[in-house]
């Protein structure tokens, strides 16, 4: 079976961006620009109400539970209408009061399949029960996040979704895949790591109102921005194919990196990012893609780790990606 990427874009997502840049939610990747331009569609009274309730979860310490149950997964979440969008934080809620994925993944058989391939269950059980010690607020947060997304569809983004945004997102979808099509990026990623990749395909969500290079929705989905030009989101689009073949469940289950992924997942995703900025290059040459200078990933954090791994990588003549990532984790954190 040929897996495939999957560019195409969701109302979820763009609305609940919509949101998160009107209201400028921390740490939430999006577009101050637009959400400046769209304040006036969403009301003073709403935005006071969202101050104080947000006030009020600044002491909760589990600000990337509550992105992931205020976008994220909802994000994941097909959904064709407004009463889809809102439906789904009533399952959410659900699964909040229990404590457990348990009850949201039966109330969408099929959706969540490929949760267990991208982590342990137990991970995401963690994540609900931390939410569970404060169902309450989340409860609150959560009724006025809906009649925002309501008062806002009523006022503004319906007619905005269905004659403009909408249209302008899939026209760039449509230039986007004149790229795409001609190659499989997934196979080019399989014989330079030689691993498989997890899933049977990728799918990209194009974003109009956000800034951020790319968002992970879980598993094998992700958000761009429609604003990047084509050659730019084509070679973000490489990037984030190759994260996913190494992000995934195997970092759990490979007896070298177990014990680091349960304990220090972030300093991984950060190696795995020095990774493909290397490994890529070759990628590149193969596809005739000229570099950038200014590659968005190779940000502060990540540019001291490239040339540890990049010499342990090129000094293996047997190339083996997880045992590139443990030697570099260990060389740049030596055990004692």
């Amino acid at each position: 079976m040929t897996q495939k990427i999957v560019v195409k874009t969701s109302l979820t997502p763009n609305i609940i961006m919509h949101v998160f840049s009107c209201l400028e939610i921390e740490g939430s990747f999006y577009n101050s620009d637009y959400g400046l331009k769209h304040r006036f569609t969403i009301l003073e009274e709403e935005y006071k109400q969202w101050e104080i309730a947000s006030k009020k979860c600044m002491t909760l310490g589990c600000n990337t539970e509550l992105f992931a149950v205020l976008f994220q997964i909802p994000s994941y979440i097909p959904a064709e209408d407004l009463e889809m969008v809102l439906s789904t934080y009533d399952k959410i809620s659900e699964a909040i009061d229990e404590g457990s994925l348990e009850s949201l993944l039966s109330s969408y058989p099929g959706v969540f399949d490929n949760l267990p391939i991208y982590a342990p269950m137990n991970v995401f059980d963690e994540h609900f029960k931390k939410l569970f010690e404060q169902k309450e607020l989340i409860k609150e947060i959560f009724t006025i996040f809906k009649q925002i997304l309501l008062g806002l569809w009523d006022r503004f983004y319906g007619d905005y979704w269905e004659k403009e945004a909408k249209a302008k997102l899939e026209k760039r979808i449509a230039d986007l895949e004149v790229i795409i099509k001609p190659i499989n990026i997934i196979n080019s990623w399989k014989k330079l790591f030689n691993i498989e990749f997890p899933y049977h395909e990728f799918v990209a969500l194009l974003v109009e109102p956000t800034k951020t290079i790319a968002t992970n929705l879980l598993a094998e989905k992700i958000i761009i921005s429609y604003e990047q030009e084509e050659m730019d989101l084509y070679r973000i689009l490489i990037h984030e194919i190759g994260r996913t073949f190494l992000l995934n469940i195997n970092l759990f289950e490979n007896d070298s990196l177990k014990s680091i992924a349960k304990s220090n997942v972030d300093k991984l995703s950060t190696i795995v990012d020095a990774a493909c900025i290397h490994v890529k290059k070759d990628l590149f040459k193969a596809l005739k893609i000229r570099e950038k200078n200014d590659d968005p990933y190779n940000v502060h954090e990540v540019k001291e780790i490239v040339p540890v791994f990049a010499q342990i990588w090129d000094s293996m003549t047997n190339k083996d990606i997880y045992k590139a990532i443990i030697q570099t984790y260990n060389k740049l954190k030596p055990i004692v």
